[in-house]
This record gives C-alpha cells, sequence and structure tokens, in this order.
C-alpha cells in the first residue's frame, strides 16, 4: 500500500511520490505531470477530468467546472449537466483520478495522502479538503501547509538546507507568503498572509475586462461560453508575455484584436500588486523580519512566472526572486518528500517540519458598552506553533446567569461579527453572583488545523468538548459514507480514451471559437476522427488523430 503526496491546485494538480528518499512526480495517462483542476460530465455520464474537462469549458460549459478550489468550505454549488456538486465533491473528481493515476503508475493500491493546502486557509477549508479526500476513497490524515511543502523541496533541490525563505506560492486562485526557517534538519513556518481570493486567475479576467471595455463590449453579460473563450484567449495572452515584451489576443469568433505590453498589464494590474504588497508586508511584519534578513525569496505556483511578478517582487523588496526547479511542481514534490516521511524511509526520516496556525482563534466576550456586538477574545493567536492547545479562564457577566454559550470565532477582527464564526457550545452553570463563575475555555489546535474545544465548568464540574463542525458545510460520517457511495456511481473515463477525447474536446472548442472557412476545417477534422473511430482499426485511427493534431495546431496558429 502507497501513500502519495498530492498539491490540489486551483488551476492544475499534481500526483508525486517518494522513492529512494527522491520525490517522482507521477505521470496522467497522457503522460503529462499536470492536470488540470477541471472536471466535465459527459453525454453518456462518464466524468472527465483534466485537459479533456478544460477544452469542454469552452465547447460544454453547462457540463463543466474550473477553480472550484476557490469555493472549498463554503456553501457554493455547482451544476453540471443539471446535477449539483459541491467543492469538494468536483475536488474528489480529481483527487480519484490521480489515485488511479498513480495506482496504475506504480502497480500498487493507494490508499492514503498527505495533501498540501495553502498556510491560509481557514478551519472551513482544511476540513473541506480532508472531505475531498475521503470521498475519493482516500485516507487523509496529515494536511500540510504549501510553503512547508515548497521549502522542503526546495532545500533538496537547492541542496541549501540553512536559511530563511520568504516562499511567495501564487497560484491560479490563491496567494500565500511564507516566512519559513530551515535549521538543522526542522522546517519551521515562522509567519504566514494570504489572500484565498487573489491569483493568476484575476490577471486573466483583467485582460478580458480591458479586450472588452476596449471594443465597447460588456463583460459580465457574456453567456458563458462566450466568456470562457475569452477567458482562454488571454491566459494565452498572459503566457505570451511570459517570453515577450507584447503579446495580441485575438477573438476571430468576434472578429476583435488588441495588443497588450508588460507595462500596460503592470498598469492594469496595479489594484492586484497592491494586494500582493499587503500580503508580503504582513507576513513579513507578524515575523518580525525585514526584507534584507531574508536569504532567498522563492517563487512557487504557475503564476508566479509572470515576469510582471518577479519584477514588481523584486522592486518591492530589494532581493531578485529565485525559481528552484519548476513553480508548478514544487509543492507536489514537497508534498511526496512529507509522504515519505510518514513512510519512514531511512533517507529522509529525520526531518522535521514545524506549522502554524494561520489565524487567531478566540471566544467572544461581552461589550459592555454595546451588549449586541460581542468583543474577540483571543485564546490562539495566529502564528502560533503547531500543534497548540492554550487555555483562558472567564467567569458569568451577570448575577444569577444559568446558561453560557462559548462561540468560537476564527480571525484578527476586534468585533466578532467580522470573523468567522465555527460553531459553539453551550452548557448550564450555577447561578452565582457576577464574577464567581469559573468556566475554563481550552482549545487545541493540532498539526492538521483542526481545532478541538473543551469548556469546563469547575464549580458544577461538569465538561463539554466539542471537534468543530459547521453543519451546513460538513457532512456526518453517515453522511459522508453515502455521498461516497453515490459519487463512485459516477465513473471515470478509462485512460485508453482519453487521447482521442482529448483531440476531439479540442476540435470542439476550435468549432465554438472560430468561424467560416476555419470553422468548417475544424468540423471535417471531427467528422474525420469519428469515420476512422467506426474502422475500429487503431493503426488507421493513430494516423487520423495525429493529421487532425496537425490541423488544430495550425487552426490556432502553433
Amino acid at each position: 500500500m502507497a501513500i502519495i503526496g498530492i498539491d490540489l491546485g486551483t488551476t492544475n494538480s499534481l500526483a508525486c511520490v517518494c522513492k529512494n528518499g527522491k520525490p517522482l512526480l507521477i505521470p496522467n495517462p497522457l503522460g503529462q505531470v499536470l492536470t488540470p483542476s477541471v472536471v466535465s460530465i459527459d453525454q453518456d455520464g462518464k466524468i472527465l477530468v483534466g485537459s479533456v474537462a478544460r477544452e469542454r469549458l469552452i465547447s460544454h460549459p453547462e457540463a463543466s467546472a474550473s477553480s472550484f478550489k476557490r469555493f472549498m468550505g463554503t456553501s457554493k454549488v455547482f451544476l453540471l449537466a443539471g446535477q449539483e456538486f459541491t467543492p469538494q465533491e468536483l475536488s474528489s473528481f480529481v483527487l480519484r483520478q490521480l489515485k488511479e493515476d498513480a495506482e496504475r503508475f506504480l502497480g500498487e493500491k493507494v490508499t492514503e495522502a498527505v495533501i498540501s493546502v495553502p498556510a491560509y486557509f481557514n478551519d472551513h477549508q482544511r476540513y473541506a479538503t480532508k472531505e475531498a479526500g475521503s470521498l475519493a476513497g482516500l485516507h487523509v490524515e496529515r494536511l500540510v501547509n504549501e510553503p512547508s511543502a515548497a521549502a522542503l523541496a526546495a532545500s533538496r533541490i537547492s541542496g541549501k538546507e540553512e536559511g530563511s525563505y520568504l516562499v511567495f506560492d501564487f497560484g491560479g486562485g490563491t496567494l500565500d507568503v511564507s516566512i519559513v526557517d530551515y535549521f538543522d534538519n526542522v522546517i519551521e513556518i515562522i509567519a504566514v498572509s494570504g489572500d484565498n481570493r487573489l491569483g493568476g486567475d484575476d490577471f486573466d479576467e483583467i485582460i478580458a475586462r480591458r479586450f472588452c471595455s476596449l471594443h465597447q463590449m460588456d463583460y459580465d453579460n457574456l453567456d458563458p461560453a462566450c466568456q470562457f473563450s475569452l477567458l482562454r484567449l488571454a491566459e494565452d495572452c498572459k503566457r505570451q508575455l511570459t517570453g515577450k515584451n507584447k503579446a495580441d489576443l485575438v477573438w476571430e469568433a468576434e472578429n476583435k484584436k488588441m495588443t497588450i505590453t508588460h507595462v500596460e498589464l503592470a498598469e492594469l494590474c496595479q489594484g492586484i500588486f497592491d494586494r500582493v504588497s499587503q500580503v508580503v508586508e504582513s507576513a513579513l511584519r507578524d515575523s518580525d523580519r525585514a526584507s534584507g534578513d531574508i536569504d532567498q525569496v522563492v517563487l512557487v505556483g504557475g503564476s508566479s512566472k509572470m515576469p510582471v511578478i518577479s519584477f514588481y517582487l523584486q522592486t518591492l523588496l530589494k532581493k531578485k526572486p529565485c525559481i528552484i526547479g519548476s513553480p508548478d511542481e514544487v509543492v507536489a514534490m514537497g508534498a511526496g518528500i512529507y509522504a515519505g516521511i510518514k513512510t519512514r524511509q531511512q533517507d529522509i526520516h529525520d526531518l522535521v517540519l514545524t506549522d502554524i496556525c494561520p489565524f487567531t482563534l478566540g471566544t467572544d466576550v461581552v461589550n459592555h458598552s454595546d451588549t449586541d456586538n460581542p468583543i474577540l477574545s483571543p485564546i490562539i493567536e495566529r502564528n502560533s506553533i503547531l500543534p497548540c492547545s492554550k487555555t483562558r479562564c472567564y467567569t458569568n457577566s451577570y448575577d444569577n446567569q444559568s446558561h453560557i454559550c462559548i462561540g468560537i470565532f476564527q480571525g484578527e477582527a476586534y468585533y466578532c461579527r467580522d470573523n468567522i464564526k465555527l460553531g459553539a457550545i453551550e452548557m448550564d452553570i450555577l447561578p452565582v453572583p457576577a464574577g464567581q463563575a469559573h468556566i475554563e475555555v481550552c482549545f487545541s489546535y493540532d498539526i492538521n488545523g483542526i481545532l478541538e474545544v473543551e469548556v469546563t465548568d469547575h464549580q458544577k464540574k461538569q465538561v463539554r468538548k466539542k471537534m468543530l463542525a459547521s453543519d451546513h458545510l460538513r457532512m456526518s460520517q453517515e453522511e459522508l459514507d453515502e455521498r461516497l457511495e453515490a459519487l463512485q456511481s459516477y465513473k471515470l473515463m478509462p485512460p485508453g480514451g482519453i487521447r482521442t477525447r482529448l483531440v476531439l474536446a479540442r476540435g470542439e472548442r476550435l468549432f465554438a471559437q472560430l468561424l467560416g472557412p476555419r470553422r468548417q476545417q475544424a468540423a471535417d477534422a471531427i467528422q474525420m476522427i469519428h469515420n476512422a473511430l467506426l474502422t475500429q482499426n487503431d493503426q488507421q485511427i493513430i494516423n487520423c488523430l495525429k493529421a487532425a493534431q496537425e490541423i488544430f495546431d495550425r487552426l490556432e496558429g502553433l
């Protein structure tokens, strides 16, 4: 039975296994290590995951979904082909695909995974990630913070096993900035800051909105297929700018074009850079470090490859960022190494990773100047090293009070209403004069970021415990088992048909994007593939797929 490491990303996901002390990325059926975090339901009800599903975002938007990681831990529901799915259910399909790819590659069953999460993920988001693993048939005992995984992999790749890192993890949908120390085989996160609603996808949208503004179009009122198509073109334009000073966005279906330069992109995205600056400065401030105290600024995540990001960070920190290995792969490699630590592999078992609590956890206390607006009383403050257990004592606020409600909150705001309420514990107490009750509240936060709260009334000698759960966001074990059984009825596309399905999906996307003779060329190529499939002649099908790919490359100008 194998344990794998998984980077469950907003844009792409990867799986990694540790062999002989070294991380080995696991390829999917297409031979690629990056699997797009996109899910689609085919006409026959099969679940498509990865590149095929990504192509269908344009041709079949009503049956496809992407960027659902952004909504992990929320009550958001996605509608695919008339069926409702939660973000963790869609994530479970991606995890199941990675699990099956790993089992095929390793030739053995995969029962457990270490999954990386943004360090700034809150309790709901972490629990939802573990829930997604369970729905995929994986035991997920350990979540590892992405910057810890990145620092672990970066130190292995660079050979520099001591130093202070600022890990800038900029993915498709989230930004994490962490200050990490690595000394004496201990990797310790000192401070984290982040923005769970900021990523490379925001650059795509800004480019798309600029295009619409230039051509007097209303981006918000575009139909889903057109919006996906434009965002795909904007993403391609953004990628071109990685290697060139300017790039063109050509939307052939609308007969419209826009040219954009690095300078123009930087000006358009000033609001994004302001948010980036706030996150970076918050991490440095909480770590009590200046940029000069940092040995290396390590870029992680596909979106960090944009030159405008590297240039901005160099201006902000007065230090040139470095890319160690592939930004897309480094977190997965770190998760794979940590999976090796769990299996006590000889070469790496002596490494120790410490994580921290990314948010302050506390309870509500009476605000005597406004009794309807309680104040946060911190119990475990952000950046406390995990595992952590802290206790604070409280008392009754008025004479003969016979009942208390201990609210449990997560966040940094002064007023509880501005923080996330994780739950509450209610109990009866002895009616005594104000200030004479002795109520002890203990918060225990484990290495996986799961919180247990214990409330003790010493006078009545009663104890109440609660593993935090939000009824509208979390399923009971019975509900989880029931949903797991239901999801198992959805079958993933078998690996043998994926390459053919990918070429067809690409053709369908181009048919949706193009017009006139070029659109007809895409239609002819699609029909050519279907005709070849009817022959059931493997060599003829292979030759046909190759010819169709060449046609599609020409149509896309590749």
